[in-house]
């Protein structure tokens, strides 16, 4: 491990000490797990059942002093090495997933299905706003999101009590892993090029930015143990905590709390949905995942704010209700807690402003006319004010016209001066009133 770092977490309710809890898991093969003698066990049987090779048991049997390899007291323990039991083959499914999601397994390459098995060796690659959920076998999961590759580097389950051990490497982007405890000798590792995080059962993050060649590691529940490359212990993270670490180096700081939304009622109309955030002191952007539901399973978008910038845009996005995740990054690039927003999108707009005029019996008439942007049936109100000298408007408008079901409106012979209009439009959807005036309009009527 020298020239990187290694971070080691677990859960509070560790399965052994601190110090040999980061030793063990930087050498997962490392130490012995104990197996208490069952009625007709016999080292030959157990070797044959449990360990890589038959013969093994002779290891076995010297390192536990067994007299007889066939006949052993009922209850006694045997320490029996890591590194001789068989792990077999074990495998993932896919659960989920939304948009240009790539599974590489063998030499096949293309789009994942739904419910597909894969197994160790297999590579997921994630495009823009895209998502793919991968349930291991023991009820953890993982999430790589969008611009991510993950690669599965192994997936073993040990047959002498079922413990799982599963590593995969961060390639690109990030991981996202929610871990459910587990025995010895089973394990949870997440590498990047330049770190090693590992857990036996917690809630976290591992990004890897390629450019600054630089892993972040953020704790949402559980223990981190962070060593740095020439294997000195630097710090432990606990939940609400991140570490940072480059190719010589590891360094711990807290996560940043949740952001909160200026406005977490407002129902997203525009022509695109923006979210205005109030400014988080140490946050160097913000990020905002969306999805159908509120644990974000079915997440389907995902952006950063720009560097500095208090607010967050999504174009293209239909109308329904939806879930807004919320999180700010560190200027290093740790992301900080999240919290989850609940918002409607329902388009509601006025656009296509025009006016024209023409002779009609003699007189002048002048006709507006508008656009409705959004879905449903929609009423408009028309207003004309007159502008003073200054370009202001004159107090009351002239006309004020509510419950307009057209399109347009027409006036006639309008004295000669400068005057702005503007159109509001009101629907409803989603159980709410949504109203929204155009950008005014100058008109000038000349002598």
């Amino acid at each position: 491990m020298m020239g990187r770092a290694l971070v080691a977490g677990a859960l509070a309710a560790a399965f052994c000490a601190p110090s040999s809890f980061a030793q063990s898991l930087a050498d997962p093969a490392a130490g012995t797990i104990d197996y208490q003698v069952q009625r007709g066990d016999t080292l030959i049987n157990l070797a044959v059942a449990y360990l890589n090779r038959p013969a093994d048991y002779r290891q076995v049997q010297r390192g536990n002093r067994v007299a007889d390899p066939r006949r052993m007291s009922v209850g006694r323990t045997l320490a029996i090495p890591v590194q001789l039991l068989r792990a077999d083959p074990d495998q993932a499914r896919i659960v989920g997933f939304r948009g240009a999601v790539t599974l590489t397994q063998g030499t096949s390459t293309g789009a994942p299905t739904q419910g597909q098995m894969v197994s160790e060796g297999a590579v997921l690659t994630t495009g823009a706003n895209a998502f793919v959920r991968l349930a291991l076998s023991d009820g953890s999961y993982v999430v790589a999101p969008s611009n991510s590759r993950v690669r599965l580097t192994r997936l073993r389950r040990y047959a002498i009590n079922g413990a799982v051990d599963h590593a995969m490497t961060v390639e690109a982007g990030r991981a996202e892993s929610r871990v459910t405890p587990r025995r010895r000798p089973g394990g949870f590792v997440v590498r990047t090029p330049v770190s090693v995080s590992a857990v036996r059962g917690t809630d976290f993050r591992v990004a890897f930015d390629d450019a600054a060649d630089r892993s972040a590691t953020e704790v949402i529940e559980g223990r981190v143990e962070v060593e740095s490359g020439d294997g000195l212990v630097e710090a432990t993270a606990v939940a609400s905590e991140g570490v940072t670490a480059s190719a010589t180096a590891a360094r711990l700081a807290p996560l940043l709390p949740a952001p909160a939304l200026a406005r977490p009622d407002e129902v997203q109309s525009g022509p695109s949905a923006v979210f205005g955030i109030d400014a988080l002191p140490g946050a160097g952007r913000y990020r905002g995942r969306l999805a159908t539901d509120a644990g974000m399973i079915d997440a389907f978008a995902e952006t950063d704010s720009a560097a500095g910038a208090a607010s967050l845009t999504f174009s293209d996005l239909t109308d329904g209700a939806y879930f807004l995740r919320l999180s700010a990054l560190s200027p290093e690039g740790v992301e900080g807690r999240s919290t989850t927003y609940s918002f409607i999108r329902a388009r509601n707009g006025v656009g296509g402003l025009a006016a024209s005029n023409a002779m009609v019996d003699g007189r002048r008439v002048y006709r507006f006319r508008w656009e409705a942007e959004g879905e449903g049936e929609a009423s408009f109100r028309f207003q004309l004010s007159r502008e003073d000298a200054d370009g202001a408007r004159e107090g009351v408008p002239l006309v004020d016209q509510p419950g307009l079901a057209d399109q347009a409106f027409s006036l006639t012979d309008l004295p000669p001066g400068v005057y702005t209009w503007r159109v509001q439009g009101s629907r409803h959807r989603f159980g709410r009133l949504l109203q929204v005036w155009s950008e005014p309009q100058q008109l000038r009527i000349g002598r």
